[in-house]
């Protein structure tokens, strides 16, 4: 926060001789070219600050994207467990449950592509 700027009348009725203990140093050049950096620098920092706020709020928006399409997936690999779980229980290999095991198990990976042996400097 900046310093508080004494007014005029308040300058003029407490100095003693009439001259402002303010007026020297607001016409110092050096003291200008302080403010002025200064003010630079607190714009900077403010923009700064607005950025990474910015930033922050995108990658929590996408954090939370990502988080449903976790939970989905959660919630359908989870059906088929209880599927399979079921199949099992049954015990009896008929060709519909045999065509449901087979669904489940080619069911694609959306994007969970880990075993890229292009990169793989082994092979």
């Amino acid at each position: 926060m900046p310093a508080r700027r004494r007014t005029a009348a308040a300058a003029a009725s407490s100095s003693k001789d009439g001259e402002s203990p303010m007026s020297p140093q607001s016409d110092d050049p050096a003291y200008q070219m302080k403010r002025k950096k200064n003010n630079e620098a607190v714009q900077r920092t403010r923009e700064k600050t607005k950025q990474s706020a910015q930033a922050r709020k995108e990658r929590i928006e996408k954090l939370k994207r990502e988080n449903e399409q976790l939970k989905v997936k959660i919630k359908s690999g989870k059906k088929h467990i209880a599927t399979l779980r079921e199949l099992i229980i049954q015990g009896e290999k008929t060709e519909d449950h045999h065509r449901i095991i087979q669904e489940i198990l080619g069911a694609p990976d959306s994007g969970d592509d880990d075993e890229d042996d292009d990169d793989d400097p082994s092979s």
